[in-house]
């Protein structure tokens, strides 16, 4: 009986934890959606704790002369809103937290040196969140 209790058990796990990753494989293609005429590169997913005050970090490589494209998609059940910041060194460059503290959905980066970027992503109010950044291409 401990057996079976013991097999039930991880069922229900795996079921769980393939379910929350078939529900962030969703919102990234809702999030794709909202592209618009660019090229998908490439999706971050991002979950973090209520009171985070460590930022999730991605590293890219951007190439000069290239827009980017970063789509923000905030998951539905969590209160947190996705803010997130391209850096290089410790400089910021974009954001998509506008100064008077609302979200702009996507924002835009015209890359003027080939080099690595960080993407930062945290929640506002160090809420618990969960959201995809999209990272795409403008042609021109």
């Amino acid at each position: 009986m401990k057996n079976v209790i013991k097999i039930l058990s991880v069922l229900l796990l795996s079921l769980t934890i393939n379910q929350s990753f078939a529900q962030s494989d969703d919102l990234v293609n809702v999030c794709a959606l909202g592209i618009g005429n660019a090229t998908y590169l490439k999706d971050f997913k991002v979950k973090l704790p209520a009171n985070s005050t460590t930022p999730t970090k991605f590293s890219v490589i951007l190439n000069k002369g290239n827009m980017y494209k970063f789509v923000v998609c905030n998951a539905e059940g969590y209160e947190g809103k996705a803010v997130i910041q391209l850096s290089e060194a410790n400089n910021v460059l974009v954001s998509n937290l506008k100064p008077d503290g609302t979200f702009a959905e996507a924002v835009g980066f015209s890359c003027a040196k080939t080099g690595m970027y960080n993407i930062m992503c945290s929640f506002k109010n160090a809420k618990e969140g969960a959201a995809v950044i999209i990272m795409s291409y403008i042609t021109k």
